[in-house]
This record gives C-alpha cells, sequence and structure tokens, in this order.
C-alpha cells in the first residue's frame, strides 16, 4: 500500500488516487495551460491526511518555484482576449466584494489578463509573477505593475497591506500553500478580502472520472475540498463568506484542442474547427462544475 508523510502535520496519509505509473520515467510540464499534452506527462499519486484533511500528490515536497521563472506560455498568449473577457465576467459575478477605494494584490498575475480589467475598478493594483516572461508581457502589453518575484520576497520587502489579494489558479501549485494563506492574512487591512479559485475535489466530474480526473497534474501539488478551504482559511483568521462556481469563457477552437489532447481519436473534430473560421472564433461559457471561487473575509 502506498504511503506519505503529510507536509503539514507528519502523520502517515492514506493512498486517495492510485495513477497506476512509474512516476521516474515520466517527467514534470511546467506549461499551465498543457493537460497532459505529451505521452510521457505524469499522472502523479495523490495522497489523503486524515488528520489535516488535505489532499497532496506524491510531489508535494519537491520545490517547484524555481522551474516556474522559465514558462513561456504561447497557447495561453493566443486565448488572451478570451482570459480577458472570462475575467471581466468574473469581476461581476464577485463585485460586492470589490470597491473602488480597494488597494488590490494579486498573486500569480500570469499575462495580465485579469490585472487589465481589475484596475478599472479599483484604487490601485499590484501583481507578483515568478514567470519572467509573463510579467514583462503584463507590463508592457496592459501597462500594469507587477514584479517578478515571489510573495515572500515582495512583503517582507514592502511592508505595504492590501484590501484584497487575489489568487486563481494558483494556490495548487504552491509549495507551502498554508504558509502563503498565512501570509495573506497578516497583510491585508481592516476587512480585507482573500479570493482564490482551485479545483473541487468533491464535485460530481472530480469523482466521476477519478484518477483521469485532467487536473490531476504534475505540477498541482495540493487538491482541496469546500471543507478543507474553509478549514485552510479559518487557520489563519479568514472566515469563507462565499463560494461560486467559476464559468470559464472560451474558444471553441480552444475546447477542441483540449479534447483532441485527452480523446486522440476526436482530432478530426479539431481540424475541422480550424477550417470552420465562424466556429473557430465562437465563443462559448463552459463549465463542469468542478472549479470554485471561494471569498474570504478577515476576521475582527
Amino acid at each position: 500500500m502506498l504511503v506519505e508523510t503529510c507536509i503539514y502535520c507528519k502523520s502517515k496519509s492514506k493512498i486517495y488516487l492510485n495513477s497506476s505509473n512509474n512516476s521516474n520515467e515520466k517527467k514534470i510540464n511546467f506549461t499551465s495551460t498543457e493537460i497532459l499534452v505529451e505521452e510521457n506527462e505524469i499522472k502523479p499519486n495523490l495522497f489523503y491526511c486524515t488528520n489535516c484533511e488535505i489532499i497532496f500528490s506524491e510531489f508535494c515536497k519537491n520545490k517547484f518555484e524555481d522551474n516556474y521563472r522559465d514558462v513561456i506560455d504561447s497557447q495561453y498568449i493566443s486565448q488572451i482576449e478570451n482570459k480577458k473577457l472570462y475575467f471581466k465576467n468574473l469581476i461581476n459575478k464577485i463585485s460586492k466584494y470589490i470597491k473602488d477605494t480597494d488597494d488590490v494584490l494579486e498573486i500569480g498575475s500570469y499575462y495580465g489578463a485579469f490585472g487589465s480589467e481589475i484596475k478599472k475598478k479599483v484604487k490601485s493594483y499590484k501583481g507578483i509573477e515568478l514567470s519572467k516572461f509573463a510579467s514583462n508581457y503584463a507590463n508592457k502589453e496592459f501597462g500594469l505593475n507587477i514584479s517578478n518575484e515571489n510573495i515572500f520576497n515582495y512583503l517582507d520587502e514592502s511592508k505595504k497591506k492590501f484590501d484584497i489579494i487575489f489568487m486563481f489558479d494558483v494556490i495548487e501549485h504552491l509549495d507551502d500553500p498554508k504558509e502563503v494563506i498565512k501570509v495573506c492574512s497578516k497583510n491585508l487591512n481592516k476587512n480585507g478580502r482573500l479570493i482564490i479559485s482551485t479545483m473541487n475535489m468533491d464535485s460530481f466530474f472530480a469523482k466521476l472520472t477519478g484518477k483521469h480526473y485532467p487536473w490531476i497534474i504534475s505540477q498541482h501539488k495540493f487538491y482541496f475540498t469546500d471543507k478543507s478551504i474553509k478549514k485552510l482559511l479559518n487557520s489563519s483568521n479568514l472566515e469563507l463568506n462565499k463560494i461560486t462556481n467559476d464559468v470559464r469563457i472560451i474558444s471553441l477552437e480552444y475546447l477542441f484542442l483540449k479534447i483532441s489532447q485527452k480523446i486522440k481519436y476526436l482530432k478530426f473534430l479539431y481540424k475541422i474547427i480550424l477550417k470552420l473560421k465562424f466556429l473557430k472564433n465562437t465563443k462559448i461559457k463552459f463549465s463542469l462544475f468542478d472549479i470554485n471561487i471561494y471569498c474570504a473575509v478577515l476576521k475582527n
């Protein structure tokens, strides 16, 4: 039986999902938009700590941070307008948590799709991004203030506090999500808010697909449920205030590209889409009800 020690409480954890592959013969892909594009990409084993109630990858003790510094994600750039539209829709959905007097920090700004939209709604925007290429792109294309460094270095140096801190599709990548949530809490102003998005492993789609769940990938180190997110936030003086489903806005081209990467015999559908321009550029709202947005408020 596969057993792994919990990174936090040091308890022996039980297997959550067995990928049934030999990880030593495979490699980790750090390009964030890729989902098992390469045949030798890893499906890691997952473990569950009954004490902490966290789900973690067999690679959770590996340090990934430096690997993200050299990421160049051309696929994401090709979808940047759809990403901006998605974030515009998301901002409207959580608008009651956003004020025009807010100083905002985004952890994991990537290519600036969110920053370019939120800066119109708030007093100030600051971003932190590990990928040098992505942060340079965002600053140049959207005139954003994004630093190429990690959250601990930035907050240690700036000593600045914020009204809202955002993390979208980031927490599952972190080397130490508990410590990052803790430092976020300490750097929020009174009535400050932390808003994050990540997969819900208790969702119907995640449970239905099991080890074939498409978001079980090598660079995702931690996986959460609504319950474990709430527990994590509470441990850092944050109260989970709202959970809402995350609806993506994507092109049909992008959707069928992802489908063809997972189901090889459907590649012909993707080729058809590419030839039909009106379908290629068609945008749709898409959700499998497996990714949530969590809105938390700093406790008084």
